[in-house]
C-alpha cells in the first residue's frame, strides 16, 4: 500500500511518512497569507494584508528548488527528461515539453507522497495533469480552516473528517494528496465517464478504497445534489472549477501561451545544454508551476458562463445542504471574479440593491473568507463560506473530531 494515514502532526513541523524533513527545496509557486477575511453585516469583502508573495504554505513539502537528484532517485524515468541550464549549471526539465511536466509532476507524487509511480500511466489521453505543487496548497488551506473550528487548536487528522472533492477529474489528485497527507476520507465527484474509470484505477492501483470513494454526478446541471447521500455530512468541500467561458476562448488562451513559451525558448535558446538523453531547452519553472499545462478535457477547461456561473452556482445549491457542511469552498482564478461570485451572498439576509432594483435573491451565510495562493498572473484565491456562526462551527469540530 502506498499510502498510510499519519499517526502523528506537529502543527509547525509536518512531516510525511515516507518523506524527508521539509526542508528539501522546491519551485517557487504558491504563497500563503497570514490573514483570512470574515465576512461582517455590511457583506463579504476582500482581504487586503500583504501577502508572503511566492512563497508555499508553510507544510507545503516544496519551499525552494527542485532537488532533481532525489526525484529521479525516487522515479527513474524522469532522468531522460533532464536538461542543464549552461549559465548556472542547474538541472531542470523542458516547461515546453508537456511529457517533461508529466513525468516530473509523477516523480514529485512518487517521492513525496507515495504515490503508484504508474499514476501518470492510468490517465487517459488528453487529460489534465495537475501541477502537484499548487494542489497541495490548497489542501493544506483546508486543513488550516479545520484548525480554526478544532477546540484543541491541533488540525483534525484521519477518517473522522470528510471532505468532497466537486469534479475530481480523470486525477483523482486532490482526493489522494489529502489522504495521503492527513488521511481524511474523501468523496470524489465526477461527471464524465472515461474520468471516472480513471480515477477509480488510480484509487484502487493506491490500495485507497476504504478512503476514497470515487462518485458518478448524472446530472450536469447539479453540483452537490445526487453524489452526496441523503443525511450525509461532510466537514468541507473543494472544488477547481472550469474557468474559461467556452472552448474557444480555451483555445484562444492556449495559442497565447505556446507562443509565450516560443519565444521564451527563442531568448533562451543560447543558455541551455541538455544531459545526453534529452536534447530541449526549458523555461523558468515558476512561470509555469501552476499552469494548466495546455491540456485537458473540455468538462475540467470550460463551461458556460466560466468559474463566475459555476461557482454562483455552487454556492445557491449549498444552501440546500447548509447543516451538513462546516465550510464550503472553491477555487477562483481570477481575483476580479470575486464580487460577481459574492454578489448573490449576503448576510443574516439583507438582501442588497443594485441601480435602484432588488437583485435576484440572494443567498444567506454567516462567514465569508479567502485565502490567496499563488504569486503574479498565477495567483488564485480560495473562496470558502459557511452557514454556521462562530459558536456553531465551534461545536461542530467538538461534536466531529474530539
Amino acid at each position: 500500500m502506498y499510502s498510510l494515514v499519519l499517526n502523528a502532526l506537529s502543527n509547525n513541523n509536518l512531516r510525511h511518512r515516507r518523506r524527508l524533513p521539509l526542508t528539501h527545496p522546491l519551485c517557487s509557486i504558491c504563497s500563503e497569507s497570514t490573514n483570512t477575511t470574515t465576512t461582517n453585516q455590511n457583506g463579504p469583502s476582500i482581504d487586503k494584508s500583504r501577502r508572503s508573495k511566492g512563497r508555499p504554505h508553510k507544510r507545503n513539502s516544496f519551499q525552494g528548488s527542485y532537488d532533481i537528484n532525489r526525484l529521479t532517485a525516487a522515479h527513474p524515468a524522469l532522468h531522460p527528461h533532464i536538461i542543464i541550464q549552461a549559465h548556472s549549471g542547474r538541472q531542470t526539465v523542458n516547461w515546453s515539453n508537456p511529457e517533461s511536466v508529466r513525468v516530473l509532476n509523477t516523480a514529485l507524487l512518487v517521492a513525496d507522497y507515495g504515490i503508484h509511480p504508474q499514476y501518470a500511466d492510468l490517465l487517459p489521453m488528453g487529460a489534465l495533469f495537475p501541477p502537484v505543487p499548487g494542489r497541495a496548497d490548497y489542501v493544506h488551506h483546508m486543513a488550516d480552516l479545520l484548525q480554526r473550528s478544532n477546540n484543541d487548536g491541533n488540525i483534525p487528522l484521519g477518517r473522522q473528517v470528510v471532505g468532497v472533492d466537486i469534479g475530481t477529474g480523470a486525477s483523482c489528485i486532490y482526493p489522494i494528496l489529502a489522504t495521503s497527507i492527513y488521511g481524511w476520507r474523501m468523496i470524489a465527484s465526477e461527471i464524465d465517464p472515461t474520468s471516472i474509470r480513471s480515477a477509480r484505477d488510480i484509487v484502487t492501483a493506491n490500495a485507497l478504497e476504504e478512503l476514497i470513494d470515487v462518485r458518478t454526478q448524472e446530472r450536469s446541471s447539479r453540483i452537490f445534489d445526487g453524489v452526496l447521500h441523503q443525511g450525509e455530512v461532510v466537514d468541507f468541500t473543494m472544488c477547481n472549477p472550469p474557468f474559461y467561458t467556452s472552448k474557444g476562448a480555451f483555445q484562444a488562451e492556449n495559442a497565447r501561451k505556446l507562443r509565450g513559451l516560443s519565444r521564451s525558448n527563442q531568448s533562451r535558446r543560447n543558455v541551455v545544454t541538455s544531459m545526453p538523453a534529452f536534447n530541449s531547452t526549458t523555461t523558468s519553472e515558476s512561470s509555469t508551476g501552476m499552469s494548466n499545462n495546455f491540456g485537458g478535457n473540455d468538462n475540467e477547461l470550460w463551461c458556460n458562463g466560466g468559474e463566475v456561473s459555476f461557482v454562483k452556482n455552487m454556492i445557491r445549491e449549498s444552501e440546500l445542504y447548509q447543516d451538513k457542511c462546516l465550510w464550503f469552498t472553491s477555487l477562483v482564478s481570477r481575483k476580479d471574479n470575486l464580487p460577481k461570485i459574492e454578489s448573490i451572498m449576503n448576510i443574516k439576509g439583507k438582501s442588497r440593491r443594485k441601480s435602484g432594483r432588488r437583485v435576484r435573491r440572494q443567498v444567506d451565510v454567516q462567514a465569508v473568507q479567502h485565502m490567496s495562493i499563488g504569486s503574479g498572473h498565477k495567483s488564485s484565491t480560495i473562496i470558502m463560506w459557511s452557514f454556521l456562526d462562530e459558536k456553531q462551527r465551534q461545536e461542530w469540530g467538538a461534536r466531529r473530531w474530539s
